[in-house]
Parts: C-alpha cells; sequence; structure tokens
C-alpha cells in the first residue's frame, strides 16, 4: 500500500457518501482510507460501513484534532503518503489525487503538497467571498502559475484540510498534540520548514469546502487561526461540534 488517507468524522452524514464515492473513482488506486471517529450519533459510521474503509472510533472526551491524526496514523499501512482530509469537502476532479501526488517526482526536498479551497456549492455570500472571490483575487495577483513552491510558513500553508505529506518525515516527526485545538499543521510544516524543506501549493489539489459562517462567524474564525502559532489544549466546552460551526472538522 502506497498511500494512507486519512479523514477525522464526528457527525458527518451529510458530505461523506459523496466524498467517499468521489475516493473510490480517483484514477490513482493504491490506497487505503482510514476514518477516525469520534462519537458521531448520526449515521456517519453507517455510511462509512457501506464502503472498504477502516474504522476507528475514539471518545469524544478524548478528541484533539493532532490526536485524532495520529491515531489514525499508527494504523495505516502506507510506504510512502499520507492524505490528510477534511470529512466537509468534494473533489474537483476525478485525478486529484494523482494530480497531488505527481509534485513528490517533480520537485525535490518537499515536505508536502496542499490545495486551495473553494466554498461549497450550497455555501453562503461570506464563505464564497472569503473562499473563492478574496483567495482568487490574491492568487491571480500574487500567484500567476498553476503551482507555487512554499518555503516558509503562514495561516493555510500545508493545511490539514486537503493535505498531502510523506510519511517517512512524519515518522521522524509525529503532530505535536500540544496544539490540541488546532495548528498542528503549521507547526508541524514548521519544524520541517527550518530543516529546509518546501512545500508545493497546487491548484490541481483544489477540495470545495465551507465553514457555513457569515460574516461574524469569518471575524472569529479568522482571529482562531491567528491564535494557533502557540499550542492550545482542546476544550470540550468551547469547541462544540453542534452548537458552532466555527471549530468542526
Amino acid at each position: 500500500m502506497e498511500t494512507s488517507i486519512i479523514i477525522r468524522t464526528r457527525n458527518e452524514e451529510k458530505h461523506l457518501e459523496v466524498i467517499l464515492k468521489q475516493l473510490f473513482d480517483q484514477t490513482y488506486k493504491d490506497f487505503e482510507i482510514i476514518i477516525v471517529d469520534s462519537g458521531s450519533s448520526d449515521r456517519t459510521l453507517e455510511i462509512a460501513k457501506k464502503f472498504p474503509v477502516k474504522i476507528f472510533e475514539i471518545p469524544y472526551k478524548d478528541f484533539s484534532y493532532p490526536y485524532a491524526l495520529n491515531f489514525g496514523l499508527e494504523k495505516s499501512e502506507a510506504k510512502k503518503y499520507i492524505v490528510i482530509l477534511s470529512a466537509r469537502f468534494v473533489l474537483i476532479s476525478n485525478t486529484w489525487l494523482e494530480d497531488g501526488l505527481k509534485n513528490f517526482n517533480e520537485y525535490e526536498k518537499i515536505m508536502g503538497v496542499y490545495g486551495p479551497t473553494r466554498a461549497m456549492p450550497d455555501a453562503g455570500f461570506w464563505d464564497k467571498f472569503f473562499l473563492n472571490y478574496n483567495r482568487g483575487l490574491r492568487m491571480f495577483t500574487k500567484e500567476k502559475n498553476s503551482k507555487n513552491l512554499i518555503f516558509s510558513g503562514g495561516i493555510g500553508v500545508m493545511g490539514f484540510t486537503n493535505a498531502i505529506i510523506l510519511k517517512d518525515l512524519y515518522n521522524k516527526r509525529k503532530f505535536n498534540e500540544e496544539y490540541g485545538s488546532g495548528g498542528e499543521d503549521g507547526e508541524w510544516a514548521g519544524f520541517w520548514f527550518e530543516k529546509g524543506y518546501r512545500a508545493v501549493k497546487d491548484k490541481a489539489f483544489t477540495v470545495c469546502h465551507s465553514h457555513y459562517l457569515g460574516l461574524l462567524g469569518w471575524d472569529k474564525q479568522w482571529k482562531h487561526w491567528a491564535s494557533l502559532g502557540s499550542p492550545h489544549k482542546f476544550n470540550l466546552k468551547e469547541f462544540s461540534f453542534r452548537k458552532s460551526n466555527i471549530f468542526k472538522l
């Protein structure tokens, strides 16, 4: 098995079946899918069991973003690549995974690949503004190439909404569980940037992904992302999957 795809879930019945169908329809086939569920109470597990995936469950009380990833990766049989995906996304093509993996043959000393995110078709105005128009404007004015080599970190760089990393690098340094509320992706990437590694941002690796937020929600979301440069423990009272759209997986 060359690749493992890790998806963290909790109450993901809305998108999960579409996601899994799209993954199994990819042109690249040498992968396993590992689902790490943290106490879903809807049809998430029922849907997942329709597909040839590995399902592992952890209590919600034990959840944190890096812990769930490390837990899933302990079960990985991949030899080379780890794909990390949000449970709320739609792929842009059936060559999406193949396109992302090609970068490892095209560039030397890269830690991984990540892609932009576009808003879901059913998202509201502010999701589309921040994810489509605003980000698209930056892409066209500053990033005219379809691929960009990244040499340092920042908000969104190597974000684990949609990313591929080398398993060999993960084995040398696992995700820091002190970053329980998020930011484990940036902290991990920052470590390898300092070692001289680079990342590839590839438009062909774009996914559709939404937060379904209004303007006030996006203000809170940006402040949350900005705070992730330092570690914070995951707090169940502050991070509610059901009551808030801000901190969902």
